[in-house]
């Protein structure tokens, strides 16, 4: 099914010539050479027609780090958990930012065009001269997509009860000049474009392993609840009750179940998690609602994870380059737990397991993250020595130089990351992890899949770079992986290939899943706390970390306070790397928190000083609602300019 998605997809595409608006924020001519009038006359067109909107959700998330339109999980890059080794595209995420940024305009846009091409198929398609099983269908398909491009669109720029133009209905160009609805308005259609998909009796319950892509009743009671969630929260930013919308939100997040989904599971082991992140599990029962992908050389149907999530590494071709523009926050890394035992465990601290590591300035605990020298009382090669003792001899580390060991500080440094919880090395590349690469001209012996250790500093000028450059002569010890050549980051392991898992890097094949079984529990357990009803909300958390074998402790549910926090947590340790943290913390207003007081600002390495190369600052509280761009308003002088921002 997966291909005969596609296949309607190109034909679609093809036929339908969807192009990008040059003059408004909607896609006011989103057909070529097909009008939309004859669009909508068979079941065939309408399913091709469908496919169109569906597109819509392909290479939604920012243009950043270089990546152009990309997969929904470029947006964690604005969340606590990941950073750009890039500019932030001119300064996104730097006091002083306006309202003229390009991000503002581009996601406005992208969400529009989404939000046109489901008002256009609601239309055509209920017009249209196909049976009503069908027509039902793929309407309830369609206001389930307007509301997802609807509940963007109102998270970011429509908070503070400000909204946006809401359009259940396409007009002619020029007459798109509403100004913003109230934000409990555009949370209502939102509700109501959910309800009327829930209520439609041809909407099957799930897509359990099948690769339709499609809407599910399942999803829609998903997202129905995330919008309850949404305005409850809403409210309570403006002082007011939002009881009864997490009551409402607790209800649809239990139907979700009864549609059948829930959490995968095959081994009943904590690698379950791994796997779950698999092209073979992607139509699992946990999937409810997913982008979807193909392998192929021209790049256009896959999505680009490799390239700019993967290890550094150089050479010819799709298949072997990786750049590594997006690394793993230190802080995200140390929020996973430490399994203390089968029934305890407790938060991640690094005095626990080095003494007066959290005493050290950011800069000074490079210290510990150092190769050892000597290995069995005998210098391991003299390379190693002298990238070691350039480090141990800049005037940073000059003062606590004697907290090295020369053969040991490895194994101090793997003791932080032992008896973690399994997340933490399923979902980041942590130093001194093996991980298997690909290399076109690997180490003799090594395979076409080498394996590499990422260690730090680099005792050769370059490595993994298809060979170039390796040292062969220190036998035992595997080539080095690093970041680049002047930083040690934290790397994403999430959904990044293995060795020859993929074939091209710009083009993977694992979809991309924007609400899964694991995210609604979370929510649930959410809504549960701000209900007062705690048990029941660790009962939620419980069955997430029974999977990965964490302990959940009654301790953390101690108090609404307590829980509310760690329910966060448990979402940020659960949902990395999947575009949703970002916009979890613009809800909570928790950004600036989590992203700029906890550390260094800038891109940060593993020991959380910040690289020289990239800063950032908070730009204002105003950020927690982003501006209707200013060439919107330019457009539509009936638009209220966002407060805060400079026009």
């Amino acid at each position: 099914m997966k291909k005969i998605f596609f296949s309607l997809l190109i034909t679609a595409m093809t036929s339908l010539c969807f192009i990008k608006c040059s003059d408004g924020s909607l896609d006011t001519a989103p057909y070529n050479t097909l009008a939309s009038a004859n669009m909508w006359k068979s079941e065939t067109l309408c399913e091709q027609g469908m496919a169109g909107v569906y597109a819509t959700l392909r290479g939604w998330g920012p243009s950043v780090a270089n990546a152009g339109g990309a997969g929904n999980y470029l947006f964690d890059i604005f969340g606590m958990g990941s950073q750009g080794n890039y500019d932030n595209n001119g300064g996104f995420f730097r006091t002083g930012i306006t309202a003229t940024s390009a991000i503002l305009s581009e996601q406005w846009v992208k969400f529009y065009r989404g939000v046109y091409r489901a008002n256009d198929a609601i239309k055509g398609i209920s017009e249209a001269p196909i049976e009503e099983a069908a027509k039902g269908r793929m309407v309830a398909e369609a206001k389930f997509l307007r509301a997802l491009y609807y509940l963007h669109l109102n998270a970011l720029y429509g908070g503070n009860g400000i909204g946006v133009p809401l359009y259940i209905e396409n007009v002619n160009a020029n007459e798109y000049t509403k100004s913003q609805s109230p934000e409990s308005d555009v949370w209502e259609q939102i509700i109501l474009d959910l309800t009327d998909a829930i209520n439609e009796p041809n909407l099957p319950n799930n897509y359990v392993g099948k690769s339709d892509g499609k809407a599910s009743k399942g999803a829609a009671y998903a997202l129905r609840g995330k919008a309850y969630l949404y305005r409850a929260q809403s409210k309570g930013w403006q002082g007011q009750d939002g009881t009864s919308d997490f009551q409402a939100a607790a209800a649809d997040f239990a139907k979700v179940g009864d549609m059948g989904y829930g959490l995968f599971t095959s081994t009943n082991t904590p690698a379950d998690f791994k796997q779950l992140f698999k092209v073979a599990n992607e139509n699992s029962n946990e999937m409810i609602f997913s982008v979807q992908y193909i392998e192929e050389a021209t790049k256009a149907y896959g999505i680009n994870r490799a390239k700019f999530l993967g290890a550094f590494q150089l050479g010819g071709g799709d298949n072997a380059g990786s750049w590594t523009d997006i690394q793993v926050r230190p802080y995200l890394a140390d929020l996973y737990e430490v399994k203390v035992s089968a029934t305890d465990s407790k938060r991640f601290n690094w005095d626990d397991f080095i003494t007066g590591y959290n005493s050290l300035s950011a800069a000074q605990r490079e210290v510990y993250f150092l190769r050892d020298k000597k290995r069995n009382g005998t210098e391991i090669h003299t390379k190693v020595t002298s990238a070691v003792n350039n480090r141990l001899n800049a005037s940073v580390l000059s003062a606590v130089k004697s907290n090295y060991l020369e053969e040991g500080n490895e194994a101090r440094l793997r003791a932080a990351y032992s008896k973690r919880d399994p997340r933490l090395h399923y979902s980041i590349i942590c130093p001194y992890d093996t991980i298997k690469g690909i290399d076109a001209n690997p180490p003799s012996g090594s395979g076409d899949e080498p394996e590499y250790v990422m260690r730090w500093p680099w005792a050769a000028a370059k490595a993994y770079t298809n060979g170039v450059g390796m040292d062969g002569l220190i036998p035992g010890i595997l080539p080095d992986l690093t970041a680049n050549s002047e930083n040690l980051f934290y790397l994403h392991r999430k959904f990044v290939g293995e060795g020859l898992e993929f074939l091209y890097r710009q083009s993977n094949p694992i979809d991309e899943p924007l609400i899964r079984y694991a995210d609604v529990l979370l929510m649930w357990a959410e809504a549960l706390v701000e209900l007062n009803q705690l048990s029941d909300a660790q009962a939620k958390v419980k069955q997430v970390r029974d999977r990965v074998g964490m302990p959940t402790m009654a301790a953390n549910f101690a108090s609404k306070d307590v829980a509310r926090d760690y329910v966060r947590d448990e979402r940020r340790r659960e949902l990395g790397n999947e575009g949703i943290n970002f916009f979890d913390e613009m809800r909570w207003r928790t950004l600036k928190e989590t992203k700029f007081d906890k550390s260094e600002d800038g891109t940060q390495r593993a020991w959380g000083a910040a690289s020289a190369s990239v800063k950032i600052s908070w730009p204002g509280d105003f950020y927690y609602v982003w501006a209707v761009p200013k060439a919107e308003v330019d457009k539509n002088p009936t638009l209220t300019r966002t407060p805060g921002w400079i026009y």
